[in-house]
């Protein structure tokens, strides 16, 4: 058995219940991170079932394969909530275009990533089959490139509201975002490695256990950890923004 499978399966249904309660409390202002979070915990879950009943299941491992995509999506959420309380008054339009063309490159990177891997694993690869699983894993890498200078970026700038009621918050948020990538690039780079060289020793389905765990499991879990602490550390800034905000509107007598 690929005991890789029973330990998502344990971790994720333990952790999943955390993220639907902050997914809660963040309400709109947060609805994309929790909302891609409570979609890889559901996903870690159904592939953990899956492959505790067959190890060799091709759903499920074609899950624990893509999984990683909605992780990135939702720290892409993250850095978005972040600056939305960190500079309310901003324009929207950049935050909401970097959000569009990470999508777009995440469905990109999926579609290639299934149909690629779909072939391989069923033994009935085509000729471009390793050519697409490779392209979309490397998309994957860019658009967790891509989000590390984005993060970094808004953390850096925007230092004009450290007045703000939700600035303090917003910048908690965005380390949680840094943090988390510093795992998910451990994990993005292993697929990459794995799926370019094709050595067995380090495949997702088929490589040492000790291996998958290290680079793939506990990356996961680690990036999905720093996004909760950060996510029960802010809990209330949609509250403490508000009253903030409340307390200095002037009040008619």
């Amino acid at each position: 058995m690929n005991g890789v499978f029973p330990a998502d399966l344990a971790v994720y249904l333990l952790l999943a219940p955390v993220v639907a309660y902050i997914f809660v409390t963040h309400r709109w202002a947060g609805f994309l991170p929790w909302y891609y979070l409570s979609v890889f915990c559901l996903a870690r879950i159904v592939g953990g079932i899956l492959g505790i009943c067959d190890s060799e299941s091709l759903a499920a491992n074609i899950i624990q394969s893509v999984g990683i995509l909605q992780l990135i999506l939702g720290v892409d959420g993250l850095v978005h909530e972040a600056r939305t309380y960190r500079n309310p008054s901003g324009t929207r339009f950049l935050g909401i275009s970097v959000i569009i063309g990470t999508t777009a490159l995440m469905a990109a990177s999926m579609a290639l990533t299934i149909m690629g891997s779909l072939d391989i694993y069923q033994g009935h690869p085509k000729p471009h089959s390793l050519q697409h699983w490779k392209t979309g894993t490397a998309l994957a890498v860019l658009a967790w490139a891509f989000q590390v200078f984005w993060a970094f970026f808004s953390l850096l700038s925007n230092t004009g509201g450290k007045g703000l009621p939700g600035y303090q918050g917003g910048t908690a948020l965005l380390q949680g975002a840094v943090v988390a990538l510093l795992f998910i690039g451990i994990r993005v780079m292993y697929s990459l490695v794995a799926v370019c060289t094709q050595r067995r020793d380090l495949s997702p389905v088929y490589g040492k256990t000790d291996i998958r765990v290290t680079l793939m499991f506990l990356p996961e879990v680690l990036a999905t950890l720093a996004m909760i602490i950060v996510g029960l550390r802010t809990r209330k800034l949609r509250e403490t923004k508000f009253i903030a905000t409340y307390s200095q509107t002037p009040q008619n007598c």
